[in-house]
C-alpha cells in the first residue's frame, strides 16, 4: 500500500491494547512520591489454626486445632524478620486477601470467614466475624469486633482510609463500614444475590470506585462513591469461569486470578472511560489462588495451588510476569510449599514470601532480576491464609 496519501506521511495506528498498556505503563513509572511512612513498616500474616482438608480437598476441622493468629513481619536488608503475634480469629476460606494493614502500619483489620467445627474432621462453620487491631511498637492489639456477612472475605479501605469494604462470600453481600476514630461502623449493607458469591474487593486508587469479582456469576462489577455511601455501577464484565483473587497497581490496573479447572488463568483489566476493559488474558498453571503485584506494579508473582491442598505429595509454584506495554509475559517460576496462599513483597521487590498454609511455613524466595531463587522457609505456628504490607 502507498504510504503516502494526499501528500501527507500514513500514520500507522497501535492496536488499543497496546496503547492502554502504555498508559498503565506511564502511570506505573510516574508514580507520585510516596508520603510519610512510619518508621518501621510492617506486613502482617493472618493464620488460620482450625481448617485442613480431606481427600477431596473440602475444607474441614483439623485433627489438632490451634489458635489463629495474625503475625507482624518486617523486612531488614531484605530479609524477613517475624515480629510480634496476637491470637483472634482468621480464616483459609476464600481469597488470601482477608486481612488489611494500613500505610504507617498503625493499624489493621482481618476477617474471619470460618471457625472450627464440632469436632475433628467435621466441616468448618461459616462465621462473619471482622477484627479492629491497633499497632504501637510493633505490638498488635485487638481494639474492636464487629459483624460482617456469613463467609466475611477480602477486606480493602479506601485510601482516605473513611471507608471500609467486605465481601460475603456465602451471604452474598458487600459489607460497608464508616471509619470513625480507626473503628469500624456498619453503614450499608449491598445485595449481589443469591450465588453470587462476592469473594474479592478492592478500592481503585481514586477512592471513588472499587471492584468486586463475583464468582459465582463469572463477573466484575463496579461500586461508586454515591453521597454518603455506594451504589453497584451499571458497567459490568464477564470474565472467565471462576475469578477468584483481584490485585491492582496504583496506576489502576487490575488483575484477577481465574480458577476454571479446564482454563486457568490471569484476566488483566483497566477502566476505560469509567467501563471495565478487558486487556489480555493469560494462560497459567492451576488453581492461580495467589496473585500479587510487586510495589512498582511492574511484576505480577502469580501462586498456583496445583493439588497441594489434597495431595501430601505435590507442591505449589510461583511464576514470576513482567508487566510492559506487549502485556504480561513470564520471566521466572519457583517451586513453594503446600497450599500456597498468601504472597508478600519486599519493599523493594527483591524478595517475596509465599505462604504455605499446609506446611505452616512460609517459603522465601530471593529475585535478582533473572530468575527466582529458594532461600529457605520459615516455620509458623498455624498455617499462614493471608497478607497483606503497608507498602
Amino acid at each position: 500500500m502507498n504510504a503516502i496519501r494526499n501528500g501527507r506521511k500514513k500514520l500507522t495506528r497501535k492496536p488499543r491494547f497496546q496503547l492502554l498498556c502504555c498508559a498503565a505503563v506511564s502511570c506505573v513509572i510516574a508514580l507520585p512520591s510516596q508520603v510519610a511512612r512510619a518508621e518501621t513498616q510492617w506486613a502482617i500474616s493472618a493464620n488460620d489454626g482450625h481448617t485442613t482438608t480431606d481427600s477431596a480437598g473440602k475444607m474441614v476441622t483439623a485433627r489438632s486445632s490451634l489458635p489463629d493468629n495474625v503475625t507482624l513481619i518486617k523486612f531488614d536488608q531484605g530479609r524477613p524478620v517475624i515480629g510480634k503475634s496476637l491470637d483472634l480469629p482468621t480464616s483459609v476460606e476464600g481469597p488470601p486477601t482477608t486481612v488489611w494493614i494500613a500505610p504507617d502500619s498503625s493499624w489493621s483489620i482481618v476477617t474471619a470467614g470460618s471457625h472450627a467445627g464440632t469436632q475433628s474432621g467435621a466441616p468448618v462453620i461459616e462465621d462473619d466475624l471482622v477484627s479492629v487491631i491497633s499497632i504501637t511498637q510493633g505490638t498488635p492489639k485487638l481494639t474492636q469486633t464487629v459483624h460482617a456477612g456469613l463467609g466475611a472475605s477480602q477486606v480493602s479501605v479506601s485510601p482516605d482510609q473513611k471507608w471500609v469494604l467486605i465481601t460475603n462470600r456465602k451471604a452474598g453481600t458487600v459489607s460497608v463500614f464508616a471509619v470513625k476514630r480507626k473503628h469500624l461502623f456498619l453503614d450499608q449493607t449491598l445485595v449481589m444475590g443469591a450465588g453470587s458469591n462476592p469473594a474479592s474487593v478492592r478500592f481503585m486508587p481514586d477512592g471513588e470506585h472499587a471492584v468486586v469479582i463475583l464468582r459465582g456469576r463469572h463477573q466484575l462489577i463496579l461500586l461508586r462513591k454515591s453521597g454518603k455511601g455506594f451504589t453497584i455501577d451499571d458497567h459490568k464484565l464477564s470474565i472467565g469461569h471462576s475469578p477468584n483473587t483481584l490485585d491492582i497497581t496504583q496506576s489502576g490496573l487490575i488483575a484477577v486470578g481465574d480458577q476454571d479447572t479446564d482454563r486457568p488463568s490471569v484476566h488483566l483489566i483497566l477502566l476505560n472511560g469509567g467501563q471495565p476493559m478487558l486487556l489480555q488474558t493469560v494462560p497459567v498453571a492451576p488453581s492461580p489462588e495467589p496473585l500479587r503485584f510487586s510495589p512498582n506494579g511492574r511484576y505480577l508473582a502469580v501462586g498456583a495451588v496445583n493439588n497441594s491442598n489434597k495431595d501430601p505429595s505435590a507442591h505449589g509454584t510461583v511464576t514470576l510476569y513482567h508487566f510492559d506495554k506487549a502485556g504480561l509475559t513470564p520471566v521466572s517460576t519457583a517451586n513453594v510449599g503446600r497450599w500456597p496462599q498468601g504472597i508478600i513483597f519486599s519493599p523493594d521487590g527483591g524478595t517475596l514470601l509465599v505462604q504455605n498454609t499446609a506446611d505452616k511455613t512460609m517459603t522465601t524466595l530471593h529475585w535478582d532480576g533473572t530468575k527466582l531463587q529458594d532461600a529457605g522457609t520459615i516455620p509458623m505456628v498455624a498455617g499462614p491464609a493471608a497478607a497483606d504490607t503497608a507498602w
